[in-house]
């Protein structure tokens, strides 16, 4: 809630958008929540409404104006500026409505500078009692009878003063006025009132200097300074003692502040199956060493910022590496955590930041910088065996004649995203097989499950074969190695160069129907290649890549199908060894 610097335009009324902030801002008592907020639902003490306007109701305007009478520097009549308000303490309604539209309550007609109480000038009012001395003192010396006796000086607590009088005949029970009472001066009261008045400095009484004090019908109380002493000291008590209160109220709202802000943290993550389902992450501790792994490598986080980056010329940020950037609010392990769930939930930024209670900014900066991160530091778990662990762990469906030596499966998975606004993007992306804008990535994985290649991302419009010849698969290829793959994949005689054996099912080209051989090839290869359908399946589990991928992230496409890869080689095989 933003009121403004709104006033009520009534001569001495004080309603303002102020009061109204600070209002907003307090604690509600009853429903045990700040004002304006939910649970809260109490009514602000007043409301201030707007003057009308002069093309909507010139006429109610003039009314308003003319009720206020209100007058400018110049003695002419005032006009409202666009800030001017009337509070509702002025409507018979609480509000400016049809049968009371006008303010006719409280315009502070009576509320004038000459109706005041006029205060007495000093010299017209009557002095104050003089105080009684007494001979009895702990800290300070009294003033004695001897001491008036001099003419020439005065001592006062230990001071010498210059002495006005030529003769002091008065005691000091003789400078004390015998009646306390005030008004009641003795037997001659205006000569009093005539010879105190030279004595009057200032506006108030206490107002004297030593000077006065030296004066022989000046009357000094005993103690009078350990009193003033001891307020000023129980006086700065109180004050710390304030200060502290408001201090300890400080905390408490920074407390409740934090606690609404403070959103989901990898603390609130204490079952294994709220891990996989968030993150993808099998365990609660496979978490924690993921983590401690990445983080082990990562010493220095620099955020991802923009495309470009402006430096303003004069900073030294060696002297001052703490004066610039954002000030961060999760900790790495929380945007380690914040990253895993974009990933696995597909969620968008908003959601992310009112989960974590962060800016949508701030969402997808970390995201951004974590990918990045993730793809170089998790790279290493998308690798290529040798050919004795293949054969290790090679199912129980490939140890049959045949088909032992297959090393290899790959197939290529489209990647659905945005549509691209520049015309030549959105062509190359356009796949005609799903009739949308795609990204198009060659998988490779091994007989077990376990992905082992995955190349860069192509427009949809790429074929199969495009995008295995310009990948570096065949690079990863050993010679008589076998590679199975589907019937589009029509690159035997790359394979042959290279010393290498392809799989594919036969083709029907030319010929009206299969033979009986021909049928039985085509069954066996597709029970072997179910495999890597099953492990494309367990990679779209992680929905950002299985929805639609906004067009923001496409330049981050390649590190996010790397980084899911690598999560999904943590799982269990996807075939039996026996």
């Amino acid at each position: 809630m933003g009121f403004g610097h709104r006033n009520c335009a009534v001569f001495g009324c004080h309603n303002s958008g102020k009061r109204l902030d600070k209002w907003s801002r307090e604690m509600c008592e009853v429903h045990n929540s700040f004002r304006g907020k939910t649970p809260c639902v109490c009514e602000p003490p007043f409301k201030l409404f707007p003057f009308p306007t002069i093309k909507k109701n010139s006429d109610a305007r003039k009314r308003w104006i003319k009720l206020l009478k209100r007058q400018d520097l110049r003695g002419k009549p005032w006009e409202p500026k666009p800030s001017s308000r009337v509070c509702s303490a002025h409507f018979v309604s609480g509000k400016p409505t049809d049968e009371n539209l006008d303010p006719v309550l409280k315009l502070g007609y009576q509320s004038t500078v000459s109706s005041l109480r006029r205060r007495k000038l000093p010299t017209e009012r009557t002095p104050p009692l003089p105080l009684k001395r007494s001979r009895k003192s702990e800290t300070h010396e009294t003033v004695t009878d001897t001491d008036f006796a001099n003419p020439s000086t005065s001592r006062v607590g230990g001071h010498e003063f210059p002495s006005t009088a030529t003769n002091h005949k008065k005691s000091v029970d003789d400078t004390s006025i015998g009646s306390e009472s005030m008004g009641d001066f003795g037997p001659n009261t205006n000569d009093n009132k005539q010879s105190n008045k030279s004595h009057i400095f200032s506006d108030h009484g206490y107002c004297y200097g030593w000077q006065d004090m030296a004066k022989p019908d000046f009357c000094f109380k005993e103690n009078c300074l350990e009193e003033k002493h001891a307020k000023a000291e129980e006086l700065r008590k109180l004050r710390d003692y304030i200060n502290e209160l408001e201090q300890k109220l400080e905390q408490c709202r920074s407390k409740i502040k934090a606690n609404e802000n403070k959103g989901l943290r990898y603390t609130d993550l204490r079952k294994d199956a709220t891990v996989r389902q968030l993150t993808g992450i099998p365990t609660r501790g496979a978490f924690d060493k993921l983590f401690c792994l990445v983080n082990k490598n990562v010493k220095k986080v620099n955020f991802w910022v923009g495309p470009t980056r402006s430096v303003k010329k004069g900073r030294n940020f060696k002297r001052t590496p703490k004066k610039f950037g954002p000030q961060l609010v999760l900790s790495k392990k929380d945007e380690f955590l914040l990253t895993l769930m974009k990933l696995r939930l597909g969620s968008t930024s908003a959601d992310l930041a009112q989960r974590f209670g962060i800016g949508t900014t701030t969402v997808s900066n970390v995201f951004t910088t974590w990918i990045k991160i993730l793809s170089k530091e998790l790279g290493f778990l998308v690798y290529n065996p040798s050919k004795d662990v293949v054969k290790k762990t090679l199912p129980a469906k490939f140890k049959k004649p045949g088909y032992s030596n297959v090393r290899h499966i790959i197939d290529c998975t489209e990647i659905f995203i945005e549509t691209p606004s520049n015309p030549t993007v959105r062509a190359a992306t356009w796949s005609d097989y799903k009739h949308h804008n795609t990204a198009k990535v060659l998988v490779s994985i091994t007989p077990n499950g376990a992905f082992n290649f995955v190349s860069k991302a192509w427009g949809g419009r790429t074929s199969d074969v495009n995008v295995t010849r310009e990948s570096s698969f065949y690079d990863m290829c050993e010679p008589y190695d076998e590679v199975m793959a589907d019937r589009g994949f029509t690159i035997a005689e790359d394979f042959i160069l290279r010393h290498c054996k392809l799989h594919i099912p036969p083709g029907r080209r030319g010929k009206e129907q299969f033979s009986k051989a021909e049928v039985n090839k085509t069954k066996k290869i597709a029970n072997l290649r179910i495999y890597v359908e099953q492990a494309i399946r367990r990679l779209k589990t992680f929905r950002l890549i299985k929805n639609e991928l906004p067009i923001s992230l496409l330049n981050n496409t390649d590190a996010i199908v790397l980084v899911c890869a690598a999560l999904c080689n943590l799982y269990s095989p996807l075939g039996k060894t026996k």
